[in-house]
C-alpha cells in the first residue's frame, strides 16, 4: 500500500480528498445510491419492529427469534447467493434479491398474526443473504487494493445514512398513520434501488457457469469448498471469520431489545425512539468512511481491535440508561465503536480473497456473521424474559470483549497482494 496518497497525514484534507473515490469508481457510486435509497426504506420500519411485534402478542423471547430470524435464513441464503454471484454473475443475484424485498416488505405491512410477521421476516433474510453479500463482492471486484477501506467506508456511509434518513420518517409516518405504514414505504423505496441496479450498475464479473457444466458437475456441487480455495491465508481468514462471530454475537444482544428498552423501561415516545435511531444512523454516516480511509492508511485490525472494545463497553453502559439523554449519549459512543471497526471487517475479507472466488470468500464470513446476529438475537430475547431487560445489555459487553481479544491473539494483517491466484 505504498503510494503517495496514503503517505499524506490522516485528517480532515485527507478525508475530503479520499472521497474522490466516487468519481474514481462510477459503478461504486451509483450501488451507493442505490444502496443509500433501500436503507432509508429499512431505517424507516427497524426502531418499531420489535413494537410492531408485541403488538401482535409476540413475548420477548418470540421477539428475539423474530429478529434472529433474518439472520438465520440468510445463515443458509448467503453461502448459496455468494456460489451463485460466482457462477452466474454478481448483478442478477443482487437484482433478484432486491425485487424479493420489494414482495416481502409489501406483506409485512399487511401481518396480522406472529406467524405472518415471522414468516415474512424470514423471507426478508432471503432478499439480504442475496443481495448485501454479493454487492461486498462487486466492490471487491471493480475497486483496488488500495482503495479498499475508503470503498467498503463509502458503502458503510450510504447503510447509515439511510438509517439516519429513514428512522425519523418512520417515526412521524407511525405516529400519524400506523406501524404497518412504514412497510408499505419501504417495499416502493426497495423497487426504486432495484431499479437502479438494473440500469445502473454492468457486471463486474461474468461468472464461471460455462467452466462447471463443461466438468460435468452436478447442480448442488458448487456449495462445495475447500479453505484453501477461498484465500491463500487461512489462518487469518478463519480467525477473523471467528472473531468477528464473537463480536457480533455480542452486538447482537444489543438490537433485539433497544426499542423495548426504550419504550418499557424508559417509558419513550415513538418519535423519541425513532431518534435514537436517528442517532445511530447520523454517527455512523460521520464515522464510517473516515474510518474506512483510515484503515487504508493503518491496518485493519487496529481499527476492528479498537472499535470492538469501545463498542462492547458501551453496549453495557446502554443497560444503565435511566432518562432518554443517557442513553442517547451510551448509544452516540456505542455506534462510535462500532462504526470504526465495521468497514475493516469487510476490507479485510475482501483483501484476502482473490476476484474468481471472493463471492463464496464473502459468503462465508457472512455466514459466520449471520450466526452471529441469529443466535445473539434469540438469546437477547430469552435472556430479557427470565431476567430483564438491561441484562442483554451487560452480556453483549462480557462477549463483545471476548471477541475482540480472540481477533487480537489470532490475527495476522500481512502485506497481501489481492488478486493473487490460488490453485
Amino acid at each position: 500500500m505504498a503510494n503517495s496518497e496514503h503517505d499524506e497525514p490522516f485528517g480532515v484534507k485527507s478525508v475530503l480528498s479520499d472521497l474522490k473515490i466516487v468519481l474514481k469508481y462510477k459503478q461504486l457510486s451509483i450501488l451507493c445510491f442505490a444502496v443509500f435509497v433501500s436503507m432509508i426504506g429499512f431505517g424507516l420500519i427497524m426502531p418499531f419492529l420489535p413494537i410492531y411485534a408485541r403488538d401482535f402478542g409476540a413475548s420477548r423471547t418470540q421477539i428475539g427469534l423474530m429478529l434472529g430470524l433474518f439472520s438465520i435464513i440468510k445463515i443458509f441464503v448467503a453461502p448459496i447467493g455468494g456460489k451463485a454471484a460466482d457462477m452466474y454473475g454478481r448483478k442478477p443475484i443482487m437484482v433478484g434479491g432486491m425485487f424479493l424485498y420489494v414482495i416481502v416488505m409489501f406483506l409485512f405491512g399487511t401481518a396480522g398474526s406472529v406467524t405472518e410477521v415471522l414468516i415474512y421476516r424470514a423471507g426478508q433474510g432471503a432478499a439480504s443473504g442475496l443481495v448485501w453479500p454479493v454487492a461486498m463482492a462487486f466492490i471487491g471486484d471493480i475497486v483496488k487494493e488500495e482503495d479498499r477501506g475508503k470503498a467498503m467506508g463509502i458503502y458503510s456511509v450510504s447503510f447509515a445514512s439511510g438509517n439516519a434518513t429513514g428512522p425519523i420518517m418512520g417515526g412521524v409516518i407511525a405516529s400519524y398513520y400506523s406501524l404497518s405504514v412504514p412497510f408499505f414505504f419501504t417495499s416502493a423505496l426497495a423497487a426504486v434501488s432495484g431499479i437502479l441496479l438494473y440500469f445502473g450498475i454492468q457486471e463486474s464479473f461474468a461468472g464461471t457457469r460455462s467452466e462447471v457444466t463443461k466438468k460435468g458437475r452436478q447442480t448442488f456441487a458448487f456449495l462445495k469448498f475447500k479453505m484453501s480455495n477461498i484465500t491463500p491465508h487461512p489462518k487469518t481468514f478463519m480467525g477473523l471469520t471467528i472473531g468477528s462471530f464473537t463480536v457480533f454475537f455480542g452486538l447482537a444482544m444489543v438490537w433485539p431489545m433497544l426499542s423495548l428498552f426504550g419504550d418499557e423501561v424508559l417509558l419513550l415516545s415513538d418519535l423519541q425512539i425513532s431518534g435514537i435511531f436517528t442517532l445511530i444512523g447520523i454517527v455512523q454516516a460521520l464515522i464510517m468512511f473516515p474510518a474506512g480511509s483510515l484503515s487504508d492508511r493503518i491496518g485493519r485490525k487496529t481499527l476492528i481491535v479498537v472499535g470492538g472494545v469501545f463498542s462492547s463497553i458501551f453496549a453495557g453502559v446502554i443497560g444503565l440508561s435511566t432518562t432518554f439523554m443517557f442513553i442517547m449519549g451510551a448509544v452516540g459512543f456505542y455506534t462510535l465503536g462500532r462504526a470504526l471497526a465495521r468497514p475493516s471487517f469487510p476490507a479485510f475479507v475482501s483483501s484476502l480473497t482473490p476476484t474468481r472466488h471472493r463471492g463464496k470468500g464473502m459468503g462465508v464470513y457472512n455466514f459466520a456473521q449471520n450466526l452471529a446476529f441469529a443466535s445473539g438475537s434469540f438469546l437477547s430475547g430469552v435472556i430479557a424474559d427470565m431476567a430483564g431487560l438491561r441484562i442483554p445489555f451487560f452480556v453483549a459487553l462480557f462477549v463483545g470483549l471476548l471477541g475482540v481479544l480472540f481477533i487480537q491473539i489470532t490475527v495476522d494483517e500481512p502485506d497481501f497482494i489481492a488478486e493473487r491466484d490460488v490453485h
